[in-house]
C-alpha cells in the first residue's frame, strides 16, 4: 500500500469513528457533518492527489538504428545491452539520491522496484524500445516524484559533453557507483557500432533529446575509464549545524576548526537535523571526491546522520 493510500484509509476510518462517537452521545446531526466536513474536505484532497499522480509517468523512447537490418528489427544481443546497461544506471543514480548515496552493497529492492523502466512497446522506424517509469504517489502536487527526479540526473549525465571538466562536474554529483555503470555502458555502446537517440517524453508533454553514436561513446568512454577517478567515504565532524534549506534540500554546518562545510541533506534526516539548528552535534557525511589527470578536484558532502556530541566518544571522526 502506497503512503497516499495510507493516508486515505486513515481518514476515512477517522470520519466513520467521528460518527459513531458523535451518535452514541446523541450529538445532533447538523453538528455531526459539520464536525466532520474538514475531514471530508481533507479526504477529497487526498483522492485528487492519488488520481493526478496514477496519470504521470516518464516515458523514455529509445530509437537504434543498426545497419543492414530490416525496420522493426534488432539483434537481441544489441537491445540487451543498451536497455539492460539503461537500467543499471538509474539504479545506480536512484541509489545516490534516495540510499544516501552508499556505495556499498546491492541497492535495496525498494529502489530498484520504484525505478524500474517498464517496456511498454516496439515499433518500426529503424526500431524504436519506447520505455515507461510509473511515478510514486506524493502528498502534494509541488513535489517532484522520485522517479522524474532521478530522470533529471539521468539525463543531465547523459548531456554532459565529451570533456573531461564537464564529466567531472557530473559525477562529482553521482558518485562512484554511477560513475562505474556509467564507464562500463559506454564501452559497451562504442563496441555494439550502433547509434541512436533517447527522447525523454515528460507528462507535460515536454521532450528532451540525447543522441549517442559509437565515436562520441568511446570519446567519453576513454575520459572515464583513463582521466576520471571518483572516491566515496563517510566521515563524521563535530562542530554546529549553521543552516539547513528544505526547499533546495541543502546544509550549511562549520567544524570545530571553523571550517565551513556545505552540501545536500536526505529528505528524511531533515526532521531530526532541525533540533540541532544552531546547536552543537555531530554530523555523518557521505563524501566523494571526484579527480582529474589534470589535477582538478571536486569534493561534494550529503548529510545523512546528526546525533549529539556524547556520540563523540562512540565515533572516530575524521577531518573534511
Amino acid at each position: 500500500m502506497s503512503f497516499i493510500d495510507s493516508l486515505i484509509n486513515d481518514t476515512k476510518s477517522i470520519i466513520e469513528l467521528s460518527r459513531e462517537n458523535n451518535q452514541a452521545a446523541g450529538l445532533p446531526e447538523y453538528l455531526s457533518k459539520l464536525e466532520s466536513k474538514s475531514l471530508e474536505m481533507r479526504l477529497k484532497d487526498l483522492n485528487k492527489v492519488k488520481e493526478l499522480n496514477r496519470s504521470n509517468s516518464e516515458e523514455l523512447e529509445v530509437r537504434m538504428y543498426p545497419e543492414g537490418i530490416p525496420s522493426g528489427q534488432i539483434p537481441v544481443r544489441t537491445l540487451t545491452a543498451v536497455l539492460g546497461g539503461l537500467q543499471t544506471i538509474t539504479d545506480s543514480v536512484a541509489n545516490t539520491l534516495f540510499n544516501h548515496g552508499s556505495t556499498r552493497g546491492p541497492v535495496p529492492q525498494d529502489i530498484l522496484g520504484r525505478n524500474s523502466w517498464l517496456l511498454k512497446t516496439v515499433r518500426a522506424g529503424s526500431f524504436i524500445a519506447v520505455l515507461d517509469l510509473d511515478h510514486d504517489h506524493t502528498l502534494f502536487p509541488d513535489e517532484l516524484p522520485q522517479q522524474k527526479q532521478i530522470t533529471q540526473e539521468l539525463f543531465n549525465l547523459f548531456s554532459a559533453s565529451s570533456e573531461e571538466e564537464s564529466l567531472l562536474e557530473v559525477f562529482s554529483e553521482l558518485g562512484e557507483r554511477t560513475l562505474s555503470h556509467y564507464t562500463e555502458w559506454t564501452k559497451t555502446v562504442k563496441d555494439t557500432g550502433i547509434p541512436f537517440d533517447l527522447n525523454w517524453r515528460t507528462d507535460g508533454n515536454e521532450e528532451t533529446l540525447v543522441n549517442f553514436n559509437p565515436v562520441k561513446a568511446g570519446e567519453i568512454y576513454t575520459i572515464l575509464h583513463e582521466k576520471i577517478s571518483a572516491h566515496t567515504e563517510e566521515i563524521c565532524l563535530c562542530g554546529t549545524l549553521t543552516g539547513l534549506n528544505v526547499r533546495l534540500g541543502t546544509f550549511e554546518f562549520v567544524t570545530q576548526d571553523s571550517t565551513k562545510v556545505n552540501g545536500k541533506i536526505e529528505r528524511d534526516v531533515f526532521n531530526e537535523a532541525i533540533k540541532f539548528l544552531n546547536k552543537k552535534c555531530l554530523v555523518s557525511l557521505l563524501k566523494t571526491t571526484s579527480t582529474s589527470t589534470a589535477g582538478k578536484e571536486k569534493v561534494k558532502y550529503v548529510l545523512n546522520d546528526v546525533s549529539n556530541l556524547d556520540n563523540q566518544l562512540k565515533i572516530k571522526t575524521t577531518e573534511a
